[in-house]
């Protein structure tokens, strides 16, 4: 019975209602930036604490976060490590797939650890978002002090929508004709 007790608590419920509403919600949006609150809102579902990256010019800069050590906004301390450091996010950057680290795998973690408040966790992951074929961003996720439980599926299902759905919404932006020309009335 224990052993069942075990098992039934390291298993993340489902919850696929939540996951279709987080979908439909994220591809509804139509800014970028509509689009990434909207995944960070609904990360906050399926993991205790992260934060969302935005990886430019080589150097990861933290956006927003959600869930413990978080501030209402999500609004974080000003943290910048380069994507070469030996961390779980370059990891996932250069692996381009979702990486499963603990406190210590990586010798440079600390730099954004530390400054997030985010302790020594024992299980973090790491989801790179896709744009064009290469990571743009990372979704950065842990099981937080509390030990709740953590769903990577939903949450690598969510970047990868917010990531497709960036690119289509790029790919697809009104063409405007100059105006004075013969076709100005297409858009």
């Amino acid at each position: 019975s224990e052993a069942e007790k075990l098992l039934s608590e390291a298993v993340p419920e489902a919850r696929y209602d939540q996951l279709r509403n987080a979908i439909n919600d994220i591809s509804s949006r139509v800014s970028q930036v509509e689009l990434l609150n909207s995944l960070i809102e609904h990360a906050g579902r399926f993991a205790p604490k992260g934060t969302f990256f935005i990886l430019r010019n080589d150097e990861f800069s933290a956006w927003k976060g959600f869930g413990e050590n978080s501030s209402t906004d999500g609004a974080l301390p000003d943290v910048k490590l380069p994507a070469s450091a030996d961390t779980v996010l370059g990891d996932a950057v250069r692996s381009v797939a979702t990486v499963e680290s603990s406190y210590g795998s990586h010798s440079d973690d600390e730099q954004f650890l530390t400054p997030l408040n985010f302790g020594r966790p024992d299980r973090m992951y790491a989801i790179p978002l896709m744009a064009r074929g290469r990571a743009v961003a990372v979704l950065y996720a842990d099981y937080g002090s509390a030990g709740i439980s953590l769903n990577i599926e939903a949450l690598e299902t969510l970047v990868r929508v917010a990531g497709l759905t960036g690119e289509l919404r790029a790919a697809t932006k009104p063409v405007i004709a100059p105006a004075g020309s013969k076709d100005a009335s297409v858009q």
